[in-house]
């Protein structure tokens, strides 16, 4: 995904949560210390920077540099600096050069909304009261950790102040950042009453005129087969989290009968965060009646998990789709005191018609004693039903899916949305990834429990909607037997989370070059008295990752690209070099694919890339025990810029096999 698509999609993010840029300001601070310079130079901070080029869409956005307990100004983050912006202002620069300002008095004058994105790895709570004497709340303060673990806090942040933090930065260095950065940015505005003219909250228009008050015990018809059920809360501490059961004659039928966060969908219902909308809503539902009711199911459980204690306000309601509200309950969170979760509400079916039950009953017990109740005693050790889920999972209804989207752009695929509406169907397609011609229909899996044979006959299904030749579903967790031999049967390629992590851990295990200067490409045989014969051989492939013809294969016997891009040195046996000047690579070539083989089993090797700026970078391998021939690696752009990944890619049939992959001929 290029800059101008990130743009487009922050435009389109923000246009969505109804923000308006104009009444809003954006500073970045970036705590410069030299230790930490270090880091970001070698984790290749500047990545970050790029996906944070959207902030200029409302104009120059004011930067600080934080140095020993002081502040400076540094030039304004533009859009024209948005890519040299680390080397240009922040690397081996002297913070001292701006203007020293005070950041908790002086640098702040207006009542607009601000948010205030910093950079750092400190500890937060010497900040807390310099932040709550300001008696700001128009200033959202969001801390963000620049290596990736969580920030050091010992007292409870107000709701203006928030920690985030990604497992690297390279993680960071993602469509997820800004997003995360944002959704808790726009839950903040939308879910609090800021004392401030020029409100950026846009709530989607509703009509509540009709509306009717019920009260616990009332039994309600809703005269509707379509509806949105969405349930809300205001908690000082903690966060809760919603559940919706498909039951029939008062049992759950099976684990899979359940949306939530973990089980996005079930029959007939939907999960939808409303985290992620313009609404009061946290969380919402849609139903499809008479889809559930032709399932020969007939009743649906509305619960609420709260394990940091009750909430202060706690109301379900129910909606037509074109948000008309047709009821709302209130539920008296003093009878509730002490509980761990909820009974809120069901929607039952009684004769001919739907009926919603107002209900308000607790338990002490959690989501545990409420699967009991239903017929399902082991509920909580096939879903986790904690709230720390919604950080592990999403922290909006559809980080997962942007993750995915980048991860997939990333290996080279170009990747389509069905659709962005969360209301409109999907047919069991979340995206389509293309590549090489061939459409690939991927349904994406945030589960923290096993994936049922469902998610595979879906997209197996789905796949025919969108023209789609190949099928694939990616989980956070695991597949169940039955999906895994389903997914066998019909051809449906499948990422459990240790295939995902691998894939995600490659693309981490990556480094940024330079076109500038030639890159130096030494293997090396590692930990052997015996002589070990090593080649290594590169590919120049184009969009559709094979070689447009014969000398874009460059190897012992060819050791010269005519574009003299890339050339081949042969000295002795244990050693190879391979020299590249990415400012020759010809056009029709993306990639450069770097093959190493060797004439034995087991034997370590060892790759070395200089690129000439006094920056050696290391990698170590062994070929499996099956073949001797490996992808060491491949140089590509990743968001505009070089760099090279590791990769896992193994030929059994050695470097002819290598070729034949790349779609050469072998005589």
């Amino acid at each position: 995904m290029g800059a101008s698509s990130y743009r487009s999609s922050y435009q389109s993010y923000l246009t969505r949560q109804g923000v308006d840029t104009d009444k809003m300001n954006v500073m970045l601070i970036v705590n410069t210390a030299e230790g930490l310079q270090k880091y970001m130079k070698r984790a290749n901070m500047q990545t970050v920077f790029n996906k944070l080029s959207p902030l200029t869409l409302g104009g120059p956005v004011k930067t600080v540099a934080q140095a020993n307990g002081s502040f400076y100004r540094l030039p304004p983050f533009v859009s024209d600096n948005t890519h040299t912006y680390m080397k240009d202002e922040i690397y081996g620069k002297d913070p001292g050069r701006g203007e020293k300002i005070d950041l908790f008095s002086r640098l702040f004058t207006t009542s607009e909304l601000t948010h205030i994105i910093w950079f750092t790895d400190e500890e937060i709570t010497p900040y807390l009261n310099p932040i709550a004497s300001m008696n700001a709340p128009h200033l959202f303060w969001n801390f963000i950790s620049i290596k990736g673990y969580p920030l050091r806090c010992t007292e409870k942040t107000p709701k203006n102040v928030t920690l985030t933090h990604a497992p690297k930065i390279s993680s960071l260095a993602t469509s997820v950042l800004y997003r995360k950065i944002f959704n808790k940015f726009t839950q903040y505005v939308n879910k609090t009453d800021l004392p401030m003219s020029g409100r950026v909250r846009a709530m989607r228009t509703e009509d509540r005129s009709e509306s009717q008050q019920v009260v616990k015990g009332s039994k309600t018809p809703v005269g509707q087969n379509n509806l949105k059920i969405g349930i809300g809360w205001k908690t000082g501490e903690g966060e809760c989290l919603t559940a919706a059961m498909l039951l029939k004659e008062g049992r759950l039928p099976d684990a899979e009968s359940i949306a939530f966060f973990g089980n996005k969908s079930t029959i007939g219902m939907t999960h939808v965060d409303g985290r992620e909308l313009p609404t009061e809503d946290m969380e919402q539902y849609t139903v499809n009646l008479p889809a559930i009711g032709e399932a020969g199911l007939d009743k649906i459980l509305f619960t609420l998990v709260m394990p940091g204690g009750s909430p202060e306000e706690l109301y379900i309601r129910v909606m037509t789709y074109d948000n008309r509200e047709l009821l709302r309950y209130e539920v008296d969170m003093n009878e509730c005191a002490g509980n761990t979760a909820l009974e809120l509400g069901t929607l039952y079916a009684y004769k001919e018609e739907w009926r919603f039950n107002a209900i308000g009953n607790g338990y002490n017990a959690g989501m545990e004693k409420i699967g009991a109740n239903y017929g399902i005693p082991d509920l909580t050790t096939t879903y986790s039903f904690t709230p720390a889920v919604l950080e592990e999972i999403v922290l909006d209804g559809r980080t997962f899916e942007y993750h995915m989207q980048d991860l997939f752009t990333k290996l080279g695929y170009e990747v389509e949305v069905p659709t962005s509406d969360p209301y409109a169907p999907d047919y069991g397609v979340d995206l389509i990834a293309i590549k090489g011609g061939v459409r690939r229909a991927v349904q994406l899996k945030c589960f923290s429990n096993v994936v049922p044979v469902r998610a595979v006959q879906e997209v197996y299904a789905g796949a025919k909607m969108y023209d789609c030749d190949s099928y694939m579903v990616v989980a956070t967790s695991y597949f169940s037997r039955a999906a895994l031999q389903m997914a066998e049967q019909l051809g449906v390629e499948v990422w459990d989370k240790t295939q995902l992590d691998k894939t995600e851990e490659r693309l981490r295990s990556r480094i940024g070059v330079s076109p500038d200067s030639e890159l130096k490409l030494k293997l090396t045989k590692l930990d052997s008295e015996d002589e070990v014969d090593i080649d290594l051989s590169a590919f120049l492939v184009n969009e559709y990752d094979v070689c447009a013809g014969e000398e874009d294969f460059i190897f012992y016997n060819q050791p010269d690209h005519p574009s003299e891009c890339v050339r081949l040195i042969n000295d002795n046996v244990w050693e190879k070099l391979l020299i590249l000047d990415l400012a020759k690579l010809p056009a029709h070539c993306t990639r450069i694919v770097i093959v190493g083989s060797l004439d034995t089993y087991k034997q370590r090797v060892e790759l070395t890339i200089d690129n000439e700026r006094d920056l050696y970078h290391t990698f170590e391998y062994m070929p499996s025990a099956v073949c001797d021939t490996l992808v060491l690696g491949q140089f590509r752009k990743i968001d505009g810029e070089w760099a090279f990944t590791t990769s896992e890619t193994f030929f059994a049939g050695g470097l002819e096999e290598a070729c034949r992959a790349y779609g050469l001929e072998v005589g």
